[in-house]
């Protein structure tokens, strides 16, 4: 065939479950009892894609916050290149590290502009080289690695910018990223499973100390990826 299509996969791994997903239709999905089991776990997951001519198809990985770590990277003047922000991201990462020793890492940009605070997720090189590799194995084209706060972002964009808190509700933990002012405010994790999702945005609002704000909202629980949007106006309205 000369124009042959490509279809691309995601799996979005979480700390117990794996899903696989073609466009919005969920494929399969593998409940992970012991972290021990990952890996053997993700090859289970990808036997579920069919059989096509080698590197035909692509995959990216959509990761959960607990393989990341959050940052808002102020702005600094004296950096002038992506090469030498990433290095000023990393370092900023070690620099909160008190002393511990911090693998090699890769850094990637949700958000960036000129003069304003970034939103970036770290993850060590050695998990981003694992998944690439498990890729390979599949021959897949592997696209790389995404985080669920870059994926609700990039999904949302309907509704305003400026402000809004964005949450990524999950079944023991549940990460949090406002934006206040047009700027990148700050990025935290509470541990709050027996709190529905609107009592845990109130309570990450509030903690935050800053007035409330737009709710954007991904819960991870149900395999709904599709983001919510409550507003000021009409807080229980749902994005469709």
């Amino acid at each position: 065939m000369l124009f042959q299509y490509t279809n691309l996969w995601r799996i979005f791994v979480h700390p117990r479950r794996l899903r696989l997903f073609l466009a919005q239709r969920q494929v399969c999905e593998i409940i992970v009892e012991d972290e021990s089991e990952q890996a053997t776990s993700l090859e289970k997951l990808l036997s579920h894609i069919p059989a096509r001519l080698p590197f035909v198809d692509r995959v990216e990985f959509i990761l959960d916050f607990s393989q990341l770590h959050y940052l808002i990277i102020p702005w600094h003047q004296g950096v002038t290149t992506p090469h030498e922000r990433d290095l000023y991201a990393i370092a900023f990462h070690q620099q909160q590290q008190q002393g511990q020793v911090s693998p090699p890492m890769r850094v990637a940009f949700t958000d960036f502009a000129y003069g304003k605070n970034g939103l970036a997720a770290l993850m060590s090189q050695e998990s981003f080289d694992t998944y690439r590799a498990l890729a390979l194995r599949c021959r897949l084209r592997f696209i790389g690695c995404r985080s669920l706060f870059d994926f609700l972002w990039r999904s949302d964009k309907k509704n305003a910018r400026t402000c809004g808190l964005f949450a990524c509700i999950g079944e023991m933990q549940s990460s949090f990223v406002l934006r206040f002012e047009n700027q990148w405010h700050s990025a935290f994790t509470l541990h709050l499973p027996a709190a529905d999702t609107q009592a845990q945005l109130a309570i990450a609002n509030r903690l935050a100390g800053i007035p409330r704000l737009d709710w954007h909202v991904m819960n991870t629980c149900s395999g709904d990826y599709r983001p919510q949007y409550f507003g000021l106006s009409t807080p229980a309205e749902e994005k469709v």
